[in-house]
C-alpha cells in the first residue's frame, strides 16, 4: 500500500442532498496540492436515501474510496476510514461541510512546517440565518477557552496519523465528544502541538438543529451535560448531530 500525504476521511449517513457539494469542496480543495499526494474516503454508514448511488458516481469520476459500514455511528464510521487511510494526516469532515479552496494546503502547513500535529478551524452556518450565525459565533468563542474539552466539534477537525494512533481512535461508546480522546488529550499533553486555525472557515450546515423544537437550546444544554458527566454523552435521545 502506497503512503500518501494527506487523507481526508467523511463520514456518511442519509446525506444524498449535500455529499456531492461537499466533495466538490474537497476535490476542489485538493488541486492545492501536489498531484498524487491525497485521498479521499467516504464511508457510507448505511444509508438509506440515495447516498450510496452519488457515492458510486465520485468512485468512476474522481476516484474517491467509498467504504460500507452497517454499525452505526459517525465515531465507527470515522474510525472506520482511518483504518483504511494511508495518509500522514488525518482530514476528517463531516458529510454536511463545505471546506474553503485553501484549506488542506493550510493543514499541511501547519504540521509539515510549523510542528502542529492536532487542530480545529472556524465553523459557521452553511444554510445562513440569525439563529445559526449565533450558534457558530457562540461556540467559536467556547472554544478559545484553554480548556481541553473546549477543543471539540468534529465538524472539521485534523491530526497526525501518529497522534490518532498515540491517542485514538473515536470513542465509540459515546454520542458527544467522541473526538476528546484525541483532541482534548493532544490538548493536555502538548498543548504547543495544537492550533485552532479561526482563519480557516468551514460551513457545516444547522439543518438539523432547525428542524427541532428548540433544537439550539436542546442542544446546548446536552453539551454541558455531557461536560459535567459521561451519562450526558452516552444517554443522547435525538439525533441533532
Amino acid at each position: 500500500m502506497s503512503l500518501c500525504l494527506v487523507s481526508v476521511i467523511i463520514p456518511a449517513r442519509n446525506e444524498h442532498r449535500l455529499i456531492g457539494s461537499t466533495l466538490d469542496c474537497v476535490l476542489q480543495a485538493m488541486r492545492h496540492l501536489a498531484p498524487n499526494t491525497s485521498e479521499v474516503i467516504v464511508v457510507d454508514n448505511d444509508s438509506g436515501d440515495g447516498t450510496w448511488d452519488i457515492l458510486q458516481c465520485y468512485a468512476a469520476d474522481h476516484g474517491v474510496s467509498v467504504l460500507r459500514l452497517d454499525r452505526l455511528g459517525a465515531a465507527r464510521a470515522r474510525n472506520h476510514g482511518r483504518r483504511h487511510a494511508t495518509g500522514r494526516i488525518l482530514v476528517f469532515i463531516d458529510a454536511d461541510t463545505h471546506v474553503s479552496p485553501d484549506c488542506l494546503q493550510r493543514i499541511v502547513t501547519h504540521c509539515e512546517q510549523g510542528g502542529i500535529e492536532a487542530g480545529i478551524t472556524r465553523l459557521a452556518g452553511l444554510d445562513g440565518g440569525l439563529r445559526a450565525r449565533l450558534w457558530w459565533l457562540f461556540w467559536e468563542h467556547v472554544r478559545r477557552l484553554p480548556l481541553s474539552h473546549a477543543k471539540a466539534m468534529p465538524a472539521l477537525m485534523f491530526c497526525t496519523a501518529a497522534v490518532f494512533d498515540e491517542f485514538g481512535p473515536f470513542d465509540e461508546t459515546v454520542a458527544i465528544g467522541e473526538e476528546w480522546p484525541i483532541l482534548a488529550s493532544l490538548y493536555r499533553h502538548r498543548p504547543h502541538r495544537f492550533v485552532y486555525d479561526r482563519s480557516i472557515t468551514a460551513l457545516s450546515s444547522s439543518r438539523r438543529l432547525e428542524a427541532q423544537f428548540f433544537g439550539y437550546a436542546r442542544t446546548f444544554f446536552k453539551y454541558v451535560w455531557a461536560i459535567l458527566h459521561r451519562s450526558g454523552r452516552v444517554n443522547y435521545s435525538d439525533r441533532v448531530r
